[in-house]
């Protein structure tokens, strides 16, 4: 008997951690077991094709809000040319209404919950029939036209969840997901943790072996996956300290944490991590207390701003802060609130989500109750609310493309430092940027790199209370650290440098003067080091403004400063230097 577990994941570089579990749990049936991943960008005919080729009596399928429209889509085919298989859905998008989702469905069979235990019975059934389906916890079935549902199935003990990395062949330049809890001890309402109450823990021996594991293994990074993960003040700390004891110098660890709930014994702990080796995604979500209530989340922005600032001074810990558009009575104006609150922080990563009104959540219970209007089909996006406009939420959608491309890019600092001060507020330049860019139909464009560099100088110079000149010495600041291309397109350049170009190629080209400014770079012949590094001028003292993170330091100089921009390392380096050899 053929098993086949299908993840249909939104991206070829993410893995799904929930059906290796599953495999890793039903060990004893592992010969046959065989995981399919593909995306859900694949044609419709490929995926068709793999499932029928690999032959499967029983068809296990991963099913979340990103992939149910697909599925929807691939399931009256594979009954068609699979009559006999099996077809078992599983997933957070089928845990609830699932009686009344199975009758629409091509599908035998929803398990819902949590699926490992649930699995394993039910493979003891087909194998060995071993005991009756109805006696398997968990089910919701159809028999003779009629579908029933089994006691509910209660939660697994974390001791005996299994660990499924054992080696990494399948999961080649794929992201690492890991577990170390599940639930959540808060109650927000637009998601599904707030379901199920309570947190459990995987045993921290355990979680200490699977570390050492991804270190020993080298592995890029690991994303823990535990909703909260600094829920328990003494676990996570343990944890932290392992990392940072047996640090490799390699893997990094991502964590979804509660910022308030980090006080200055954990950040004593964190300040002694290498950059890079840990990095924190908090759920801000929106600023306004009164929305706050509503989601059943209170926490003083305040408070969770003093210790996101705190984490950043230590200088070591990358944050990646998160706001939700279309919560109920959020309106318009409180967004660009909440917006400016959290870019005034400065985090590393600023992402713009948009509400999905899932499934089983406390806000879709009460959608008419705040006015919520979304899709039908997953992911169940937000169109509207009783406190802000469909034309408001695409403004949003429009300000979160230009954000990405812009700000989380992180190729911008520079300019974008400068131009916050220029308008009434970050939230302004992004919303003034999105209509120009509708206006030129740039929204509808493909861009290279080097297009957005330039379409920014185009939108600059409808602003004459800007200092154009100045502008442009940012973009071009920002395009050499950024680009490590030898061409400076004129748009960029403020006079011409080509007056210069021949004795900045001296300065690179002599060694001694190279050995007392950059002495890895002495070590390179002519030609490589033409290839590794540039100088470049600039008539404002951009330098210090890059270094002091203020560009009212960039004043006019008397003569201009002189940039050596080093491609040769992983970040670029930039050093100011003088013209005397």
């Amino acid at each position: 008997m053929n098993v086949l577990l299908l993840a249909l994941n939104a991206k070829y570089i993410h893995s799904s951690l929930a059906l290796r579990s599953i495999k890793s749990y039903c060990k004893e049936y592992a010969a046959h077991i065989n995981l399919l991943e593909t995306t859900i960008n694949n044609h419709e005919n490929e995926i068709i094709k793999e499932i029928y080729n690999a032959s499967p009596d029983i068809i296990g399928v991963s099913c979340y809000i990103w992939n149910m429209s697909l599925i929807k889509t691939l399931l009256p085919t594979l009954k068609k040319i699979l009559p006999e298989s099996t077809i078992i859905l599983g997933g957070p998008e089928v845990s609830y209404d699932a009686e009344e989702l199975l009758l629409s469905l091509d599908a035998d069979i929803i398990m819902e919950g949590e699926g490992e235990i649930t699995w394993k019975e039910y493979l003891d059934y087909r194998f060995k029939a071993i005991s009756t389906i109805d006696n398997i916890k968990g089910l919701i079935y159809k028999s003779h036209g009629i579908v029933k549902r089994t006691s509910e199935r209660p939660p697994l003990n974390l001791a005996d969840l299994p660990f499924v990395y054992s080696n990494f062949e399948d999961t080649q330049h794929k992201i690492i997901y890991y577990e170390a809890s599940r639930g959540c001890p808060f109650n927000c309402q637009y998601c599904l943790s707030s379901v199920n109450s309570g947190v459990r823990f995987v045993p921290l021996d355990s979680v200490k072996k699977h570390l050492q594991h991804f270190y020993d293994h080298r592995v890029k990074q690991v994303k823990f996956i535990d909703r909260t993960f600094n829920a328990n003040k003494s676990y996570a700390m343990a944890i932290w300290d392992y990392l940072i004891t047996h640090d490799n110098q390699y893997t990094n660890f991502h964590f979804e944490i509660a910022a308030e709930l980090l006080d200055d014994e954990m950040l004593a702990l964190l300040k002694h991590a290498r950059a890079g080796l840990i990095q924190f995604e908090i759920g801000v979500q929106s600023t306004n207390p009164q929305v706050l209530d509503i989601l059943q989340r209170k926490m003083s922005f305040d408070k969770i701003s003093q210790v996101i600032q705190k984490v950043k001074y230590l200088g070591n810990i990358h944050q990646h802060l998160d706001l939700i558009a279309g919560l109920p009575l959020e309106t318009y104006d409180s967004f660009k609130r909440s917006f400016n609150d959290v870019i005034a922080l400065r985090p590393e990563q600023f992402q713009l989500g948009f509400l999905k009104v899932l499934r089983g959540s406390g806000l879709r219970r009460n959608a008419s109750q705040y006015g919520l209007v979304y899709k039908t089909e997953p992911p169940y996006e937000i169109l509207y609310t009783s406190a802000i406009t469909y034309a408001e939420i695409v403004r949003l959608h429009s300000i979160e493309e230009l954000l990405e491309r812009y700000y989380n890019s992180g190729r911008f600092e520079t300019i974008l430092t400068y131009l916050f001060t220029c308008f009434s507020s970050p939230f302004d330049f992004f919303e003034k940027l999105s209509i120009y860019w509708e206006e030129k139909g740039y929204d509808l464009m493909l861009h290279n790199k080097i297009s957005y560099y330039l379409k920014l100088i185009e939108f600059i110079k409808n602003y004459p209370s800007i200092n154009h000149e100045l502008s442009k010495e940012f973009i071009r600041f920002d395009y050499l650290k950024h680009e490590a291309l030898k061409e400076v397109p004129i748009e960029l350049q403020t006079f011409d440098y080509m007056a210069f170009k021949k004795r900045d190629n001296e300065l690179l080209k002599n060694d001694i003067y190279m050995q007392g400014v950059a002495p890895h770079l002495a070590q390179l012949s002519s030609r490589a080091r033409y290839r590794a590094a540039q100088i470049e001028r600039f008539k404002y003292d951009v330098y210090t403004a890059f270094v002091k993170h203020n560009s009212h330091e960039a004043v006019l100089l008397s003569e201009p400063c002189i940039l050596l921009f080093d491609y040769s390392h992983k970040f670029t380096r930039c050093t100011l230097l003088s013209e005397e050899l």
